[in-house]
């Protein structure tokens, strides 16, 4: 959360000791409305609508390059939201902080993809794995597939029961 002095500021810049800044609409002494803010030092950067000195619709910048569009709750990631992390892709939703409830991750280079239910982060329900050599449908549980589902290959097809 960001909060700044004076109070009876409604827009403008603010520069925090630790060289991060905010540039951009100001309430109640608090980031409201459209803003820009830096982290520490010019790494990191978020860019959108702030309610009252939280994150609420907008995209988040990593000094790795990783980059998070979408919407946010209390500070943290919650909703509909895109995250671009090196290679990967997750495009679904969020819930306090962690990929949560339904999404799709794939690979920018390989094909390889899960989409499916998701859980404090972890894949975890009913979903399908699709790797360039095949498909893979089971039930997860916290990232492991259980015993019940198949696996397609090339060759067969397999079928697990329990």
């Amino acid at each position: 959360m960001i909060r700044a002095n004076p109070s009876s500021m409604n827009g403008g810049r603010f520069d925090f000791s630790d060289g991060g800044s905010y540039c951009g609409g100001w309430e109640e002494g608090k980031a409201h409305g459209y803003g820009v803010c830096t982290g520490p030092n010019g790494k990191g950067e978020y860019s959108g609508a702030w309610h009252f000195g939280f994150e609420l619709l907008g995209v988040y910048m990593w000094p790795n390059g990783s980059t998070y569009e979408g919407m946010w709750k209390n500070g943290m990631r919650h909703g509909l939201g895109v995250e671009s992390k090196g290679r990967w892709i997750y495009r679904g939703e969020w819930a306090s902080g962690f990929k949560g409830k339904y999404g799709v991750i794939q690979s920018q280079s390989s094909g390889a993809r899960y989409e499916g239910m998701w859980s404090s982060g972890l894949q975890d329900g009913y979903g399908v794995e699709t790797y360039a050599d095949g498909d893979h449908s089971a039930k997860f549980s916290n990232v492991h597939p259980s015993l019940k589902g198949f696996y397609k290959t090339d060759m067969a097809i397999k079928v697990i029961l329990v």
